[in-house]
């Protein structure tokens, strides 16, 4: 995927494109570190537009962030939080456990001038506990199967909030397995978004969930626990 094709796709969403270039920069920033510290598998320019880019862009589509607090669960290196904080109005929070990648995103962020994200490094379900109820709204993308990822961020999420998994084919399977963590955790599906990405045909389940009630104070667990 070309630039002027992601700007089309970018358009069909909706979506502010002013600042389709701030995206390539951190693109071209995002491929350079990688040769020396992983962040991502993709290192094809025409791949990473889409598949990281615009993938990470969907979100925005759903619901209106401006004002909004969220938090990006597992950022790694930016996707799809700095993605989302680029093209929407929102106060974005990126949690990632790695702090190699955490500077490179702080880094990064200080010399372009983003003013509308905080970047922490720590453990998900330590930052869970000493900040429940403080968000309107959480993403994750490619970070742990959906019950783990329910289980690190409804406590987070005030009641009414949501949290937006980015979901790959087996993102349904992983909804069923889901059933029992929704119950005890306090929440419910609002939203199952299937689609194919326009040029690599690749298949996107994008799961919302809403939290309808408070997640009881014995979770988030351990990770430990949480994985078993």
């Amino acid at each position: 995927m070309n630039k002027e094709l992601l700007v089309l796709e970018l358009e069909k969403l909706h979506l502010d494109v002013s600042k389709v270039d701030l995206l390539e920069e951190h693109m071209k920033a995002t491929l350079k570190v990688n040769e020396s510290f992983n962040l991502t598998a993709i290192k094809d320019e025409e791949k990473f537009r889409e598949l990281m880019i615009l993938d990470s862009a969907y979100p925005l589509k759903y619901f209106n962030f401006e004002n909004k607090k969220i938090i990006d669960i597992g950022t790694g290196a930016g996707y799809p939080g700095l993605v989302m904080a680029t093209l929407s109005k929102g106060q974005f929070t990126l949690l990632d456990s790695t702090n190699k990648k955490v500077e490179f995103l702080r880094n990064f962020a200080s010399k372009t001038g983003y003013f509308n994200v905080n970047f922490v490094c720590e453990r998900a379900e330590n930052f869970a506990r000493k900040h429940r109820g403080e968000y309107d709204f959480a993403v994750a993308r490619a970070v742990a199967e959906l019950p783990v990822l329910i289980e690190l961020i409804l406590p987070l999420l005030k009641v009414g909030g949501y949290f937006i998994a980015l979901k790959g084919s087996k993102g349904q399977d992983e909804l069923i397995a889901s059933k029992k963590a929704l119950e005890k955790l306090g929440g419910e599906i609002h939203l199952l978004d299937k689609y194919d990405l326009p040029e690599s045909h690749e298949q996107r389940v994008n799961i919302i969930i809403k939290k309808i009630k408070e997640t009881p104070k014995k979770y988030p667990r351990e990770y430990s626990e949480i994985i078993k």
